[in-house]
């Protein structure tokens, strides 16, 4: 097998031919048409095989590959890491848990400085994906939840998150999180980048009080300590609407993994933030949280928190949304995208009043 993509040339017949054998032995691409890169970031397109009809010719025509094609020497393909991250978390951790739907897989490559993936295009056969800018009615959110209850309660503080599991510190899911805690999130509160944030539309929409670098800072770490007590899972990681698709018979997906072990809380406070329209978040999160921890309880969870524990913890959570979209790279999203989740997310910790509750 070839190495991973250096530019977006790379993708041609017999590159398409080589990545789709292992699935379909014999397999022969004839021709591919290439789409255009789509997308903010500027690291996937679509391809369409066509393939000799001498030999095998599945039925999957339509993909999609992406990576961040270091060979472009394009800062907006995406940086190496996350692109790294991704892809691992796909390949190591999704087939561990009961993941939601995900597009079909054909090839992943990951090396220092470049990863790729090859998946099946679902939009020929009717899924339908969202974005930032058209919320999830009550139904499919109702749908995500059993759908994320299911994953969270197949590693529901699981042995395997311990040193020598199968998703310990030393794995990818270990990895990932070790990146985040001790990497990106401490990033968020150098006072440079902090201010430069707070200078953008995403930033002067929030309260005053949310773009104070020391207050903001304060609550982070303390909501961290009250997390403590919570139940560590499995999650997807950026559960926002860009990385939410239904299937055409409405069955819920996900694409675009940042997969590790975390709180759940996590998880379903940054789903919910993100994904409701701020007045359907009001009159659904009750009963949407309520329904999680049942369908925990259907899929086999002993010890799921009561409503009230839950309640408490959602409400500190809600502050996570806030600093992660104010301090979001417009690299990975248009300044709109990162506005419209940083506001989502500031009205409900100010109703939840998550800063009362942090003590700050």
């Amino acid at each position: 097998m070839t190495g991973a993509l250096q530019r977006y040339d790379d993708v041609t017949a017999d590159w398409l031919t080589e990545a789709l054998q292992p699935t379909w032995p014999g397999v022969k691409v004839a021709a591919l048409k290439r789409g255009p890169v789509f997308g903010h970031k500027k690291n996937k397109f679509r391809v369409e095989a066509v393939y000799d009809l001498a030999g095998p010719h599945p039925q999957v025509r339509h993909f999609i590959v992406k990576g961040n094609f270091p060979g472009e020497n394009d800062p907006s393909t995406g940086a190496a890491w996350a692109m790294a991250s991704e892809v691992r978390a796909i390949r190591d951790i999704a087939p561990q848990i009961a993941a939601p739907a995900m597009p079909a897989c054909y090839r992943i490559t990951v090396a220092t400085d470049a990863s790729d993936i090859l998946m099946e295009d679902l939009t020929p056969r009717g899924a339908i994906f969202f974005d930032a800018f058209h919320p999830l009615n009550l139904s499919q959110a109702m749908a995500f939840m059993d759908s994320f209850a299911r994953m969270h309660a197949s590693s529901w503080n699981s042995p395997a998150f311990q040193p020598g599991g199968a998703m310990g510190p030393e794995t990818v899911g270990g990895e990932n999180r070790r990146m985040l805690h001790e990497m990106y999130f401490p990033s968020f509160f150098r006072a440079e980048s902090w201010n430069s944030y707070v200078e953008r539309p995403r930033g002067r929409a929030l309260p005053t009080a949310f773009q104070d670098l020391a207050r903001a800072e304060t609550a982070w770490h303390r909501m961290w300590g009250v997390l403590r007590q919570s139940a560590m899972v499995i999650i997807h990681g950026d559960e926002h609407l860009g990385n939410l698709f239904v299937e055409a018979d409405g069955t819920p997906g996900v694409i675009d993994w940042v997969g590790r072990p975390e709180h759940w809380v996590i998880g379903i406070v940054y789903f919910m933030l993100c994904a409701l329209d701020v007045i359907d978040r009001r009159r659904w999160e009750t009963v949407m949280l309520a329904h999680y921890l049942s369908r925990l309880r259907a899929y086999g969870v002993s010890d799921v928190p009561s409503f009230e524990e839950a309640w408490f913890l959602y409400r500190c959570a809600s502050f996570y949304p806030v600093v992660t979209w104010l301090n979001n790279s417009s690299v990975w999203q248009p300044e709109a995208i990162n506005t419209a989740n940083a506001v989502r997310a500031a009205f409900a910790a100010v109703e939840h009043d998550a800063y009362g509750l942090l003590g700050v």
